[in-house]
């Protein structure tokens, strides 16, 4: 284990443990362009090469961040325990049995191409809305216009031809790391990094072993999948970071119509779309990843507009940060919640032209920070991260001010998503934080965080966002910012 890791490290950059089974590649003979999962190996097969994880067990802890809950009501609607009797001072809805998570987190990255796509190969048609006055509709029951390409009751047909190109998602390493108050810098947690030293090629995720010799392959696609997305890659069995503030990097040379996004460590482990599940090795309480049924938590930081009848804007380059999703119990929202039909967007490189771009987020108290950095710009902007390498120790933060927030389509630049920064009930409301009252407010996982003090926009001296008569930690301008005429509605 020493000889190898002195290895890795000779090329400069940090040593890393990261092992994603490089060995264990897409299935023989498939092809990612069929449908979702075609090319990921089994969880059988991963036992079988001996890279299986075992599944945790999603227990309250000893040390839990969990408080007192109320027992959810039966039926659980949705497979979502919920409550319907919560108040300001019984204000929590247990998570299912084995969904008490805590705030550690990683990132999958998914890949798709043709059908593997949510709705590619034209294999999603419905009925157009049209002759119901609903154009841009479909798949209602009373639709009766021509079968169209449909997404989830949207008209998707502009996004075909997206669909069938497929992503470009070619990364030269991937990094995890926490942020240590003391002396306030990054730590990389290097069981959840990969090719931090540079001494592997560049990785090629659409291709059978990143497009390389099996000997050179540093990452593999994961068994549990990737929902919408024909394949998901992603650290499993490892700790995850997040106890004071999170930090994730990708450094690509192309990345085009994929996504990167956050969830929790035990949703992973569990299997995101697949559960965990093998002929020899079961969960030992629940398979059940927790996503609905504990709130784990996700946070896209970069996701092409899959369903959106206006996606092919901007050539589908358009990527956009979101918290929507799942939000509740200890995972709450903020009050720039993202999405697809808002600014908070960065482009990424057209599809056709590599762009060498290095993407960092920052998941703190405050918010959640995606910044765009040109490749050849990143070791002057941020300290211990290069194009090909990334630092064992890390600045806490950038060097300069992006020059845009929300939208972010150039050069350095940000996507900011903020952070509820409630403590109780009624404060989350009277903040309008994002939370279901029926799973109520169990804490608040942000709030246990650290602020890392990234750079405010358009500067500190900015008026500050105010709600409930309270002062927020960010400027007004990162968060209210008024949709332009391009934003999808």
């Amino acid at each position: 284990m020493l000889l190898t890791v002195l290895l890795r490290s000779a090329a400069g950059g940090s040593p890393w443990t990261g092992d994603m089974h490089p060995s264990i590649g897409f299935n023989a003979g498939c092809d990612l362009g069929d449908v979702p999962g075609a090319c990921a190996p089994t969880y059988d097969n991963l036992r079988d090469g001996g890279a299986l994880w075992d599944c945790p067990d999603g227990e309250r802890q000893s040390n839990s961040t969990w408080p007192a809950c109320e027992a959810a009501k039966k039926p659980i609607i949705g497979n979502n325990p919920l409550c319907f009797d919560l108040t300001a001072s019984n204000p929590c809805c247990c998570p299912d049995t084995g969904c008490f998570a805590e705030p550690r987190f990683n990132t999958i990255i998914g890949v798709c191409r043709n059908q593997s796509c949510a709705c590619g190969n034209r294999r999603t048609l419905q009925k157009s809305c049209a002759p119901q006055g609903r154009p841009d509709q479909c798949g209602a029951p009373d639709c009766t216009g021509e079968p169209i390409v449909c997404c989830s009751g949207v008209d998707v047909r502009s996004l075909v031809p997206y669909y069938d190109l497929g992503s470009k998602a070619q990364i030269n390493y991937w990094a995890a790391y926490e942020f240590d108050p003391a002396d306030n810098q990054w730590h990389i947690q290097e069981e959840s990094s990969f090719n931090t030293d540079g001494s592997r090629p560049t990785f090629d995720l659409t291709e059978p072993f990143g497009g390389l010799d099996p000997s050179e392959a540093w990452l593999g696609p994961q068994p549990g999948g990737s929902v919408f997305w024909g394949l998901g890659y992603y650290p499993a069995g490892v700790k995850g970071v997040g106890e004071n503030a999170a930090m994730f990097v990708l450094s690509t040379e192309h990345f085009f119509g994929a996504t990167w996004y956050m969830l929790n460590q035990l949703t992973l482990d569990r299997g995101p779309a697949t559960p965990y599940s093998s002929s020899t090795a079961t969960c030992p309480v629940s398979s059940n990843n927790c996503w609905a049924a504990g709130n784990g938590g996700e946070m896209d930081f970069l996701e092409s507009p899959w369903n959106r009848k206006d996606g092919d804007v901007d050539g589908y380059r358009r990527s956009f940060s979101s918290q929507n999703n799942q939000m509740g119990r200890q995972f709450n929202g903020g009050v720039n919640t993202g999405g697809f039909h808002t600014n908070n967007y960065l482009l990424t490189a057209d599809v056709n032209t590599p762009e060498p771009i290095v993407y960092v987020a920052v998941v703190d108290k405050i918010g959640n920070w995606v910044y765009r950095i040109p490749a050849s710009e990143v070791e002057s902007i941020w300290p211990g991260l290069a194009r090909t390498t990334a630092e064992a120790t890390v600045a806490a933060r950038p060097t300069q001010t992006p020059t845009s927030v929300n939208p972010c389509r150039d050069g350095f630049c940000a996507i900011f998503t903020s952070n509820c920064q409630a403590t109780t009930w009624e404060d989350a409301l009277a903040q309008n934080c994002g939370f279901n009252q029926n799973q109520g407010f169990c804490g608040n996982w942000f709030n246990r965080m650290v602020d890392t003090q990234q750079p405010l926009f358009p500067s500190a001296a900015c008026q500050r966002d105010v709600r409930s008569g309270v002062t927020m930690p960010w400027c007004i301008e990162m968060v209210n910012n008024t949709p332009s005429a391009e934003v999808f509605v």
